[in-house]
């Protein structure tokens, strides 16, 4: 898989591994590639060259396994749209909000109604005039 750079790197995957490879002092490969020394002496130690994961490895702000699987649970057997479903899992666990809500959503797949739900939903019995058409869905305990 090809690496792609941001535009301030001064390595790349070959000029690493002739850091790591290399015999002469840190001072000598810094002035020849143009970087620092703490730059030449961490691709010495490191066995690998490419660059590390720049995600976080604890998100503090994310929802827990329990909470997020209450969202995958309700936002399956109601297919409610984001702000609505939001709404309803902020009434039960107060530290969720849209975000944590959406990249559950995204994390299981289900971020998107599928179109048959959506065709579900859509159709209505026709009723004479006079009558009222009520939908209820019942949610899980919570």
């Amino acid at each position: 898989m090809k690496q792609n750079y941001h535009m301030n790197a001064n390595t790349n995957a070959h000029s690493r591994a002739i850091i790591h490879g290399a015999k002469a002092s840190n001072t000598t490969l810094a002035h020849r590639f143009g970087v620092s020394t703490k730059t030449i002496a961490k691709w010495k130690s490191r066995d690998f060259v490419k660059d590390k994961t720049s995600r976080p490895k604890t998100i503090h702000y994310a929802l827990n396994e329990t909470e997020r699987e209450i969202i995958r649970v309700v936002r399956t057997l109601t297919w409610l749209e984001l702000d609505d479903l939001t709404d309803s899992i902020v009434a039960c666990m107060p530290n969720a909000n849209r975000s944590n809500v959406y990249r559950t959503l995204v994390c299981f797949g289900i971020n998107r109604v599928p179109q048959e739900k959506k065709q579900q939903a859509s159709t209505f019995k026709e009723y004479e005039p006079g009558y009222l058409h009520i939908d209820v869905t019942y949610l899980p305990k919570l």
